[in-house]
Formats: structure tokens, sequence, C-alpha cells
């Protein structure tokens, strides 16, 4: 007969389905009759399976059940036998099937008794505030209660309900005489069982609150630990991969030093997609409680290549005997389910199995359980081996923390594996099927022979997790990815200019690329990490990709590059020295929405430890996706191939074209072209102006286009603020306008105005934005509106001063 374990919490076992899916189970009687003990036939009040299932959730969220008597507790009962002068007084709470007391005072060792003799179960029905039988023996509903005709023979009972914050009855604060009490109980005695009630509440809800904090303090050190393993794990798969690449390495070394490099980059998967499933559970739940009851993440499980996984795995185990692993036809090749903790647990089952057994052999075995069709299939993963059979001493222990090596007499012999705790292997099997609502459990392998000859020895270890089979869509949606990433974020408050540039570069400009087959430009990439190993290693893979990548090691000189810069992508480390990755995405979102609203730079976050909260105040800062670290090149390609990354690289092509295009036909032939020296004007009426339009950084940069724009017998005005663009704009007509992409939201306003005000327009109105050094051209020009013409950032002084003179030509030509 199997030991049957359902998940209910990390530290408790019930005999109920774990996960919010839960469902209350009933089971026959010693009579063979079924009966669900958790309704009370002959109550008066009716009972809501729903209800009742919301009770014993809040109930096991308190993580009391089946713990050890506290000091608090007793204390209280004590007291309730003085006051009452009761013989018994109980803490008691009301579990599935059983009432399980926290406190007994007058029962001895009892702990528990059954749901359906319970007083405290009649208690916890009653719309009263109190519970009183004055005489069970004339109560019709107790009468016959083995409670009352047996030992401890119960006469009086009086119980106050232990309600929780949550509006729930857990259980009851009761007292219990061996004598009736006809009287019952006065005013002021009801008042001191309603208020030691409520104190009993009040040391649960402390209770659960200081194993909330030591929980989230041990979260926060799991996490940490995890990191600083996946720091060491990302240096050893950068070595790895540096040496695969070198084909002159590769070609010097044997079969089996290549095959050893493999199995080691394997591992290294292995170990950071644990330390990866470790931090997600631990830095999401903050209790163990909500950890038990949450809801397993679904994604794609290839079960080919987790089965290939497993391979490798045990390649690397200490062993004696062969390890076979047996996929059932039945098993679908793809399906949705918790893919790390199906791993996980399997890993755990073997380092069981191939630990315990020196002769004979260890198999695992998949396949699939259907129950109903009200109910989702289960993956089934069932491990057997030939090893020492297990006393039913220490069945009790299994799947539980425990500091004795009930497992382990066998190991030593196992040589390099003795480090391995088989206990701690089954707990972290119990603890990955509490977050997935799986089953779990255990059998002797007795009469499953497999060929060798033993049939009697050996165990059965197994576990079963809910899935989904995937569903073909046209178009699949992208799904929200809760403890490691998100869906990429859109800037609500872009100006409408933004909007008009980026539908005109998404619409026209793509098609005018597409239809004359324009090679694209050089991408960019940004990387801001403060760690040199991870932007090494993040530059080595995005380069191979052929990008263009700039690096920051702070967010300091992040918010510098993004400022100067337009990238594809960027990637950006939470926690960094000077300014950290959330000050400097949300310093540079509100410097964009002013000085940048017509193109939104792409930022993915990217940190070890960051909790889901850290995720969300990334988003809200300005993050558009986050990834944890350290990122594999799936996740990088999947990055790039994106629709929202697509559509950026897209946008800067369009972009890129534009300037291209432009530079281009300002070429001219030497025929046509102008001595500088003979177009020097001498006379006021000739003499050019041209309208400066840029921020103080780019000081140095405007000085040498002044002296540019002297050259070439033009007069030339600057302004550094808003007010003061605004100003000059409004004062005159300009000759030539050069606007910084800084100000480029400021022109869409100055539009509105001009067409209110002024019947002759501002012309030669001309973006400076950041070139892409693309050489590349377009037949059509796309601009963004309110301008004439686009030209890249540093300005080309040649490309300027034809623009200049070929402005000036063409006024003598027209005249």
């Amino acid at each position: 007969m199997d030991s049957v374990q359902r998940s209910a919490g990390v530290d408790e076992t019930i005999s109920a389905s774990g996960g919010k899916n839960a469902e209350v189970e009933s089971g026959p009687t010693p009579d063979g009759k079924d009966s669900m003990d958790w309704v009370m036939k002959n109550a008066s009040d009716p009972q809501s399976l729903e209800e009742e299932l919301a009770r014993l959730q809040t109930l096991r969220s308190y993580l009391i059940l089946d713990s050890e008597r506290e000091f608090p507790f007793e204390r209280l009962t004590a007291l309730a036998g003085r006051i009452f002068d009761a013989p018994i007084a109980l803490v008691s709470l009301v579990d599935l099937g059983r009432q399980w007391f926290m406190s007994n005072r007058g029962l001895g060792d009892v702990r528990e008794t059954p749901r359906d003799m319970a007083f405290c179960a009649h208690a916890i029905l009653s719309q009263d505030d109190l519970f009183i039988i004055n005489d069970a023996t004339k109560d019709p509903r107790f009468m016959n209660n083995p409670l009352v005709t047996s030992a401890p023979h119960i006469r009086f009972y009086a119980g106050a309900p232990l309600i929780a914050p949550e509006g729930y009855k857990l259980g009851t604060f009761c007292i219990i005489d061996t004598k009736p009490r006809p009287e019952g109980l006065h005013f002021e005695a009801k008042q001191n069982l309603r208020e030691l009630s409520a104190m009993a509440v009040d040391v649960l809800v402390a209770r659960r609150k200081k194993r909330q904090r030591e929980n989230e303090k041990n979260s926060q050190l799991i996490a940490c630990s995890a990191h600083d393993l996946l720091t060491p794990l990302s240096g050893i798969e950068l070595s790895l991969s540096l040496m695969k690449d070198d084909e002159d390495l590769m070609k010097k070394i044997s079969q089996d030093h290549k095959k050893g490099i493999a199995q080691a980059s394997k591992s290294a998967d292995i170990l950071q997609q644990i330390c990866r499933n470790v931090q997600a559970t631990f830095t999401e739940t903050k209790s163990a409680f909500e950890h038990a009851f949450s809801v397993s993440k679904h994604e794609t499980v290839k079960i080919g290549q987790l089965v290939q996984g497993l391979y490798s795995f045990v390649e690397l185990l200490p062993k004696t005997v062969p390890v076979e692993i047996v996929i059932d036809k039945e098993v679908p090749k793809e399906i949705l389910s918790d893919g790390p903790k199906i791993l996980r647990c399997a890993m755990n089952y073997l380092i069981v199995g191939c630990t315990r057994t020196r002769e004979g052999m260890v198999r695992l075995k998949f396949s699939v359980k259907k129950e109903s069709i009200q109910k989702r299939p289960s993956l089934v993963v069932l491990c057997e081996d030939t090893g020492p059979s297990l006393s039913m001493d220490v069945y009790k222990y299994l799947f539980k923390p425990t500091s004795k090596n009930l497992l382990s007499e066998e190991s030593s012999n196992c040589k390099g594996n003795s480090h391995v705790s088989l206990e701690l292997a089954l707990f972290s099997v119990a603890g990955q099927m509490a977050v997935a609502g799986g089953e779990f459990g255990f059998r002797p392998r007795q009469g499953e022979g497999d060929g060798s000859g033993t049939h009697e020895t050996g165990s059965v270890f197994w576990f079963s997790i809910p899935f989904d089979e995937p569903v073909v869509e046209g178009n699949k949606k992208r799904k929200l990815v809760e403890t490691n990433g998100g869906t990429a974020l859109s800037h609500a408050d872009a100006s409408k200019f933004h909007d008009t540039v980026s539908s005109m570069i998404g619409g026209a400009a793509e098609n005018i690329i597409a239809r004359n087959k324009i090679v694209g430009r050089q991408k960019r990439a940004l990387i801001i990490e403060d760690s040199d190993l991870i932007r090494k290693m993040l530059v080595r893979t995005l380069t191979n990709r052929d990008f263009v990548v700039a690096e920051a090691a702070n967010g300091m000189e992040g918010l510098e590059a993004l400022k100067n810069s337009l990238f594809d992508v960027t990637f950006c480390d939470f926690l960094m020295p000077v300014v950290d990755g959330l000050d400097c995405v949300q310093q540079y979102r509100q410097w964009e929405r002013f000085h940048r609203p017509w193109f939104t730079q792409r930022i993915v976050g990217i940190s070890a430890h960051a909790s889901e909260g850290d995720v969300l105040r990334g988003r809200e800062a300005g993050m558009d996706d986050f990834r944890p670290k350290p990122i594999t090149n799936r996740e990088i390609d999947g990055l790039l191939s994106c629709d929202d990354q697509v559509a950026i690289s897209k946008r800067l092509d369009s972009l890129d074209s534009s300037v291209s295009y432009q530079e281009e036909h300002l070429e001219e032939p030497p025929h046509m072209r102008l001595n500088l020296s003979s177009q020097t004007a001498t006379r006021p009426e000739d003499i050019r102006n041209c309208l400066i339009i840029s921020p103080p950084s780019s000081s140095m940069h405007i000085e040498i286009i002044q002296q540019t724009i002297k050259k070439c017998s033009w007069q030339s005005t600057t302004a550094e603020a808003v007010d003061e663009a605004w100003d000059l704009l409004k004062m005159r007509t300009w000759d030539m306008v050069l606007v910084d992409d800084a100000f480029a939201g400021l022109i869409e306003d100055f539009r509105t105005w001009e067409s209110k005000k002024r019947s002759d327009l501002q012309g030669n109105m001309v973006l400076m934005i950041e070139s892409l050094d693309q050489t590349a051209a377009s037949n059509s020009i796309v601009l963004p509106d309110g301008f004439d013409l686009v030209i890249g950032k540093p300005v080309c002084l040649e490309h300027l001063q034809r623009m200049l003179l070929d402005k000036r030509r063409t006024e003598v030509g027209s005249s």
C-alpha cells in the first residue's frame, strides 16, 4: 500500500489535495459506510463546502497543526482551569477529519480526536458566540457520543470560537467538566471565556507574523546565496563557451575531452536552472502558506529534452548500478507544467536511488494518470530501485525535515557521494510538489521483478504533477513571466509627436526599406552592469549577433550613454554603485519624455536576486522587460526576436535610412561645387541667419557648427533653453533652424502656434539626430511632422556646408 502524501504545506502532511484546487475527501468508516465527517449530520446550522475549504486553508496558513506544545497556549489553558475550576481546558483546532489540540490541560498526552466526535466541531458551526452544553447525557446530539459514554466522560462543555482576523472560526477555546453544571456559566464567567479565546487568537496571529518574518529573512538569505552561486557559474559557463568556440583547441583535444566539456556545460546549465528556481520560489512567496497554495507556473516542457538533461545528470552521479529512463507511449511530447520542479524532483529521486543501490538497477519511469474528464491529467514520475528495504519505523519520517540519517546508512559504501543527504533530497520533493499542487509518495518494491532475480528488496518513490497539453493557436499571446520576467511595457504618456513619428516609421518607412531591399544597419546595444564578468559575457554574446556594444559600469555612465545615443536594446542591472539601475532608468525616462518624445529606448532589467516586488518597481521606473542573471543565449535570442524588439529596430532602420538618403543626395559633382572664398557676402542683405536649438551639454559640438556657419557667410544664434528657443522662434522667420533631438517636442507646439499666427511659415526646419553610421540609401525621405530635413549628429561639417550653400544658391537662382 502506498504511503501517499499530498502537499498542504512544507511542514505538515494531510490526506487531501494540495494547492488552491484542493478538494475535501471522504473515506469509509470502520463499518464500511461512507461518511463525510466534516458534515455534522445532527447539526442545526447548514454547512457549505466552499466555506469549509476556505476555513481549512485559513487554518493551515497559521502553520500550527502537528507542532509541538508551546508555552503561551499552555499558560492560557492553565489559567482557564483555575478560573473555571474545570478539570479540562483545551485550545482545539478543527481540521479536516479531526480536532487537534494545540494545548491540552487534563487529557494527558492526547493531541487529537476524530472530528465527528468533537464538541468543538459543533461549536464552530453555531451562530452564537458561545457554545454551552450543561449536561451532555441529556442532549440528543451528544448522549451517544463515545466521549460521553466512555472516557473522559464529558458532561459539561463550554466553548468560545477562535475567530481569525479573516473571519473564519478555526476552533475553540473550551472548558470541560466530568460533572453536569445545570446552572451553566454566569455573565462574568462567559466574558472571561470570550477574553481567553481572543487572547489565544492573538497568540496565533503573533506566531504567524513571527514565522512570516523568519521566512522572509530565510528567503533573502537563500536568494543571496543563489546569486553568489550564479556569478561563478556564469564564469564557468563563459569559460566553457570560449573553449568550445576556440576552433584550434577543439581540433587538438580528443573526443573524450570534448565530451567532458559538453557534460560540464550541461551541468552548469542545470545548476543555473536550479538556482533560478530557488530564487523564484523563495523570493516570490512571503509565507509557507502562500508557498503551499500558490498556483504552479505553466511553461512548455519538452519531455525529450527533459530526459536528455536527466541522462546528462546521471552520467555525473557516482553509482554502481545501471540507470534506465523509460517514457510511456501515452506521455505527450510536450506538456504545459512546471518544468524546473519536474527536473529537480526527478534528480532528487535519482540521487536517492543511485546512493542506496549497490546491486541490481535503478529505473525512472514517466507515465500519465487520467482520473476523470473533469480533472486535469497528471504526469507520474516513478523511481524504482533495488536497494535495501526500508524499515516501517522510517516511513513516518519520509519527506519531512529531520536530522536523523535514516536513509543514509548504506550511502557510505557509495564512494564520492557521502556528502548527500537523502532525507533532504526527499524533503525537497515535498517542497516542490507543495508549490506545484502535486502528490508524492513511497511504497516498498515487492513483486516487481526486473529480471535480476531480486523481488523482495527495494523501494518505489513517486510523484505526480498536473499538466495541460499545449493548444495550437493561430495567434499566440505572450504570457507574463511570474518569478523571472514580464511582458514589455508601453509608455502611455509619450507625446502625440512620438506617436506620430512611431506610426510613420512603422508604416511608410518599412515599406520603402522592403521595396528597395536595403541592407540593415549594424544594430547597437548598451550594457549597464557593474560586474566585469557579466558585461564581458553579454558583450561577447551580442557581438556574435552582429551588435555594436557600448558598456557602462554604473548607472551614472549608463544614463549619459542613453542620453547621447540611440540603442536597439539596453540591458540594465538593478544593483550598481554610484547610481543603481532603477534610478538610472527612472531619470532617463523623465528626460526622454521631454527631450526625445519621438523615440522610446527599449530597456531590459537584469538581476540575479530581484524579487517580484523589485521587478514591479523596475517596470514602474520604466523598464520594458526583465530577465534573471545569468541570461542564457536562448533567452537573449528570444528577447531579440520578440515583436517589441523587432519593432524598435525597424524604427531605427527607417530613421537611419532617412538620414543616409539626405547625406548622400547632398553630395554634388565637382563642377557644381562653389568656391567658398568667392561667396563671401559683402552686403548686409546677403547675410543669412541660422537659429541653433541645442542643450548646454552639446556646447563643444555647437561651437564647431557655429564656425562652419560663419565660414559660409551666415550668422548664427543659439538657444539652450525651451523658453529662450520659443521666444526666438516667434521673433522672426529664420533662414534655417537646426534643432537637437532633445528639443524635438518643442517644434510641434511651435507649428501649432505658427499656423494660427503667421502667413509666412518657417522653412528649412532641420532635426539633428544621432547618426548611426549607415551608408545605405532610400528612394524616399521620411520626416517627422514639423521638420523639413533630418541630419545626423554629430553633424558632418561638409554636409552642413553644402546645405547652407545650397540654400543660398537656390535663392540666387530664383532671383
